[in-house]
């Protein structure tokens, strides 16, 4: 054998193991269907690439009164639904589909005032700023440092 004919087996051993699979076998059947399968691949594709897009739509921005807004519907909701009064806002975030207001409300009153025990309040809001659910997150001493 010579140099020329194993750098050739060499070549051919390649680009078998570069194929996929299913090409393999469709070499032994029929042409026609590898070639439909090829198709259905191509329109696909584009497909493929909307749908990603899709999902990395960016979370657009939001005027200060639009800020101020959902803050105060939180507040508001909260205190319709719980019955407590939010002493401040420490979080305010954009998600896919709405809001999420995080707020500090005092849970019980001790003297002195820093023995207090407050708690954070999740409040998820959709877009329009109606309710879409909370949830009370730690529960934590006023004078208790945050840890992290």
């Amino acid at each position: 054998m010579t140099r020329t004919e194993k750098a050739e087996l060499r070549a051919q051993a390649r680009e078998q193991r570069r194929r996929p699979r299913n090409a393999e076998t469709s070499q032994d059947g029929d042409g026609a269907q590898e070639e439909q399968e090829q198709e259905q691949e191509q329109e696909q594709e584009p497909k493929r690439a909307e749908r990603k897009r899709e999902k990395r739509e960016p979370v657009r921005g939001a005027k200060q009164d639009e800020f101020t807004n959902m803050a105060d519907q939180a507040r508001e909701l909260l205190r319709s639904v719980r019955g407590v009064e939010a002493e401040s806002v420490s979080g305010l975030t954009r998600t896919s589909n709405g809001w999420t207001v995080t707020l500090e409300v005092v849970e019980l009153q001790r003297i002195p005032e820093s023995t207090d025990v407050l708690a954070s309040y999740e409040v998820q809001l959709d877009g329009d700023g109606k309710l879409l659910g909370f949830e009370r997150g730690q529960r934590y001493t006023r004078s208790q440092a945050e840890v992290g």
